[in-house]
Protein backbone atom coordinates (compact mmCIF):
# COMPACT_ATOMS: atom_id res chain seq x y z
CA UNK A 1 0.00 0.00 0.00
CA UNK A 2 1.64 3.20 -1.14
CA UNK A 3 1.35 6.47 0.91
CA UNK A 4 -1.56 7.90 -1.38
CA UNK A 5 -3.64 4.91 -0.78
CA UNK A 6 -2.84 5.06 3.04
CA UNK A 7 -3.73 9.04 3.09
CA UNK A 8 -7.13 8.61 1.26
CA UNK A 9 -7.76 5.63 3.47
CA UNK A 10 -7.68 7.70 6.17
CA UNK A 11 -9.30 10.43 5.13
CA UNK A 12 -12.12 8.09 3.91
CA UNK A 13 -12.59 6.72 7.62
CA UNK A 14 -12.48 10.06 9.12
CA UNK A 15 -15.27 11.48 6.60
CA UNK A 16 -17.32 8.30 7.66
CA UNK A 17 -16.89 8.89 11.11
CA UNK A 18 -17.87 12.61 10.74
CA UNK A 19 -21.31 11.86 9.00
CA UNK A 20 -22.08 8.85 11.01
CA UNK A 21 -22.51 12.09 13.38
CA UNK A 22 -23.75 14.40 11.52
CA UNK A 23 -26.46 12.88 9.50
CA UNK A 24 -28.21 11.40 12.75
CA UNK A 25 -28.13 15.53 14.51
CA UNK A 26 -29.41 16.64 10.35
CA UNK A 27 -32.52 14.14 10.23
CA UNK A 28 -33.01 13.73 13.74
CA UNK A 29 -36.85 14.09 13.59
CA UNK A 30 -37.24 12.47 10.74
CA UNK A 31 -35.37 9.42 11.94
CA UNK A 32 -37.52 9.44 15.05
CA UNK A 33 -40.59 9.41 13.26
CA UNK A 34 -39.59 6.56 11.21
CA UNK A 35 -40.09 8.96 7.74
CA UNK A 36 -37.65 9.27 4.49
CA UNK A 37 -35.40 7.58 2.93
CA UNK A 38 -32.38 7.79 5.56
CA UNK A 39 -35.04 6.04 8.04
CA UNK A 40 -35.50 2.95 5.40
CA UNK A 41 -31.39 2.63 4.42
CA UNK A 42 -30.79 2.74 8.29
CA UNK A 43 -34.08 -0.09 8.78
CA UNK A 44 -31.78 -2.19 6.65
CA UNK A 45 -28.36 -1.46 7.65
CA UNK A 46 -28.64 -5.05 10.18
CA UNK A 47 -29.91 -7.24 7.71
CA UNK A 48 -27.20 -5.82 5.34
CA UNK A 49 -24.41 -6.32 8.43
CA UNK A 50 -25.79 -9.83 8.75
CA UNK A 51 -25.39 -10.54 4.93
CA UNK A 52 -21.74 -8.64 4.96
CA UNK A 53 -20.47 -11.31 7.48
CA UNK A 54 -22.09 -14.21 5.74
CA UNK A 55 -20.13 -12.52 2.42
CA UNK A 56 -16.90 -12.27 3.87
CA UNK A 57 -16.77 -15.83 5.49
CA UNK A 58 -17.89 -17.33 2.03
CA UNK A 59 -15.15 -15.67 0.30
CA UNK A 60 -12.58 -16.60 2.56
CA UNK A 61 -13.94 -19.92 2.34
CA UNK A 62 -12.16 -22.69 0.54
CA UNK A 63 -14.91 -25.53 0.71
CA UNK A 64 -13.07 -27.01 3.56
CA UNK A 65 -15.29 -28.20 5.96
CA UNK A 66 -13.89 -26.44 8.74
CA UNK A 67 -14.12 -23.21 7.48
CA UNK A 68 -17.89 -24.94 6.20
CA UNK A 69 -18.86 -25.87 10.09
CA UNK A 70 -17.77 -22.34 11.62
CA UNK A 71 -20.20 -20.66 8.57
CA UNK A 72 -22.93 -22.85 9.70
CA UNK A 73 -22.32 -22.37 13.41
CA UNK A 74 -22.18 -18.76 13.41
CA UNK A 75 -24.86 -18.49 10.99
CA UNK A 76 -27.59 -20.46 13.48
CA UNK A 77 -26.21 -18.76 16.78
CA UNK A 78 -26.90 -15.26 14.85
CA UNK A 79 -30.41 -16.63 14.18
CA UNK A 80 -31.20 -18.27 17.60
CA UNK A 81 -29.72 -15.12 19.31
CA UNK A 82 -31.98 -12.54 16.93
CA UNK A 83 -35.27 -14.51 17.57
CA UNK A 84 -34.26 -14.51 21.16
CA UNK A 85 -33.21 -11.31 22.26
CA UNK A 86 -34.51 -9.55 18.83
CA UNK A 87 -31.39 -6.64 18.41
CA UNK A 88 -29.37 -7.14 15.49
CA UNK A 89 -26.47 -5.52 17.02
CA UNK A 90 -25.96 -8.34 19.64
CA UNK A 91 -26.93 -11.09 17.17
CA UNK A 92 -24.23 -9.95 14.71
CA UNK A 93 -21.52 -9.28 17.46
CA UNK A 94 -22.90 -13.17 18.98
CA UNK A 95 -22.63 -14.71 15.19
CA UNK A 96 -18.30 -12.97 14.87
CA UNK A 97 -17.61 -13.77 18.05
CA UNK A 98 -18.70 -17.55 17.60
CA UNK A 99 -17.20 -17.74 14.40
CA UNK A 100 -13.52 -15.98 15.45
CA UNK A 101 -13.21 -18.36 18.89
CA UNK A 102 -14.15 -21.40 16.36
CA UNK A 103 -11.85 -20.24 14.21
CA UNK A 104 -9.44 -20.44 16.85
CA UNK A 105 -10.44 -23.50 18.47
CA UNK A 106 -10.24 -25.14 14.83
CA UNK A 107 -6.48 -23.70 13.95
Amino acid sequence: MTDHELLLLIVLAGLGTYLMRLLPMLYGQQLAAGRGAFAWVLSALGVAAITALIVVSLVGLVIEEAGLLRLLLASLVVLVVLKWVRNVGVATLSGALVYGLLGLALA
